[in-house]
């Protein structure tokens, strides 16, 4: 039988659509899979084209190396195009069991993150990838000639884009626990020296050992994390200031006694809504106790 709230369910009904789920977003990738193996020759000319100096050839060490360097390429990109109609896929799985305006706070931070996502991977691809492999070949002299292999260069450069693809995705780890009242703006201000340092250890450890592409993912990331406590300050006051105003509807329904036969109502969404502020206050209050 079909429930009223469609957030409610069992948990084998959970368990079926996580399953579901998961299924369409393997069938999404295999989708894009086919053509990807069809042009993963081109796709590696382009890569290697446009990070890799024209004076610098690729090598393989193995007969099978570039078949399995073409399909490991395929799979990375067929996640690649696949990945917003997967991530679309785990917003519909978990939107059921959310009110309205938290549905729409998660389709404004999927967006964001999407967003932000592509602007670290291009950063990464296609312009600290190419000053890498510039720093790589100012070793070489005339007795030691750069021969770099075909695997090698593709991990470094899937490993390099993804490393710039989840440091940008800073604001979005931090703005989700500042709306939920589970972290400060002020304890991002306070510890301030801390996230940036650890920022610049990231940066280090995610490229190359040139100053060019630390700084190059290190300042980005500064600035990300100052934009960031920004928009916490003014989101945290903005929930504080929704927090604190009066539930007239909730009241309301509760003076009137209940409905035309004298029953006593479910509470409104509205009430609902009353006691979800009253919790994530309570919760906000405990940790700033902490």
């Amino acid at each position: 039988m079909r429930k009223n709230n469609p957030g409610e369910g069992t948990l084998l009904e959970h368990l079926e659509a996580l399953r579901m789920t998961v299924w369409r977003c393997v069938a999404a990738v295999v989708v894009f899979l086919i053509p990807a193996l069809f042009f993963s020759a081109e796709i590696l000319r382009w890569i290697s084209r446009v990070a890799c100096p024209p004076e610098l050839k690729l090598h393989y060490f193995s007969p099978f190396e570039p078949l399995f360097v073409q399909l490991n390429l395929s799979l990375v990109a067929a996640v690649i195009a696949a990945g917003p109609f997967i991530l679309w896929q785990l917003a519909a799985f978990i939107s059921p069991g959310l009110y309205a305006h938290e549905k729409k706070m998660l389709a404004s931070f999927c967006g964001f993150a999407l967003l932000l996502s592509l602007c670290g991977a291009a950063l990464g691809f296609f312009f600290v990838i190419p000053q890498v492999m510039v720093f790589s070949l100012s070793f070489a002299t005339a007795e030691l000639q750069p021969m770099i292999g075909l695997s090698s260069f593709l991990k470094m450069v899937v490993w390099m884009i993804l490393g710039f693809a989840l440091v940008f995705e800073l604001p979005v780890a931090l703005l989700i626990p500042v709306r939920a009242g589970l972290l400060r703006a002020e304890s991002l201000k306070k510890f301030r020296y801390l996230f940036v340092f650890g920022i610049f250890v990231l940066a280090a450890l995610l490229t190359p050992p040139d100053v060019v592409s630390q700084l190059a993912l290190g300042i980005p990331g500064w600035l990300l994390f100052e934009t960031t406590v920004f928009f916490a300050g003014k989101m945290q006051k903005r929930a504080e200031e929704n927090w604190n105003e009066p539930d007239d509807a909730g009241e309301g329904a509760a003076a009137s006694g209940g409905g035309p036969d004298g029953a006593p109502e479910a509470p409104p969404r509205s009430a609902s809504r009353g006691s979800e502020r009253s919790r994530l206050a309570s919760v906000s209050r405990r940790i700033r106790k902490l």
